[in-house]
């Protein structure tokens, strides 16, 4: 196996075929969020391993019929790719399938693993997600993350953005070129954000989080509901994954006006 460097992450494009075009995918070998990518073969890859800084797990993509990748693949994991996880301070192995037809189970036998279901929405729809903007008065104060406030002000707990921004994206400059977002401001305290997660040709995915003492205030849809409007109005649709048991996070999307267009499965095992 091979790490690719990112000059050839290109080469990985045609195993997408007959799979979910999962933007976290997608956004990495489009250069547009950071990752790794892994591969059987430098020029002509059959079966790929990629790796998304920003969901902190893997994806398996293309051939899973390719003896000669599944059989090296352990030993890979072992040798070359768990140190550089350790590095990271992880301690945890995530992955999921491009397509349903990865044996898991199978694949990842010798290790303890465990299995969780996630959810796909898609909203391409303005009406529900601008309602739930403008037809509020919310006391709280929003700022566009593109905006020169944002860049000129200071703001308490600005690290939680920016925790946020630096796992998703290579920099804030990469952040203001091609993804949108919105802050919640308390007074002079960041409380909440929303912003594009991936960026992958059409789609923009969505990331969100409000502090836990400033939940079930309504925040985090009133922030989404922002961005989905940006997202939908400059062109692209708007992507949102959460896991089958997160109850919270599929009321929200349903909410926005997003429809479910996928489920899939992910395995996980300490390492």
């Amino acid at each position: 196996m091979y790490e690719l460097s990112h000059d050839y992450f290109y080469k990985v494009t045609p195993l997408l075929k007959n799979g979910h075009p999962h933007p976290e995918v997608l956004s990495i070998i489009e250069h547009n969020n950071p990752g790794w990518i892994f591969s059987d073969h430098i020029d002509s890859p059959r079966t790929a391993l990629i790796w998304s800084k920003g969901m902190q797990g893997f994806y398996l993509i293309g051939d899973h019929n390719n003896d000669d990748f599944m059989n090296e693949l352990d030993d890979y994991l072992t040798k070359s790719i768990f140190p550089k996880l350790r590095e990271l301070g992880m301690s945890y192995f995530e992955v999921s399938g491009h397509h349903n037809k990865w044996n898991m189970e199978s694949l990842f036998a010798s290790w303890e693993i465990q299995q969780w279901d996630q959810l796909v929405f898609k909203c391409r729809n303005l009406e529900a997600a601008a309602s739930q903007g403008s037809s509020r008065n919310h006391p709280i104060r929003t700022i566009n993350l593109r905006s020169q406030e944002w860049k000129d002000q200071v703001f308490t707990n600005r690290d939680f953005v920016d925790k946020h921004i630096k796992l998703f994206w290579d920099s804030y400059e990469d952040f203001y070129h091609k993804g949108y977002g919105y802050v919640a401001i308390d007074g002079s305290e960041i409380i909440g954000v929303c912003y594009s997660s991936f960026v992958a040709k059409e789609t923009h995915a969505i990331g969100i989080e409000t502090l836990p003492q400033h939940q079930k205030r309504g925040i985090g849809t009133y922030l989404a509901s922002f961005v989905v409007k940006d997202i939908i109005e400059n062109g692209f649709t708007a992507y949102w994954d959460c896991s089958l048991t997160n109850e919270a996070s599929t009321k929200l999307a349903l909410r926005l006006g997003f429809q479910q267009v996928h489920q899939y499965k992910c395995v996980g095992f300490v390492i």
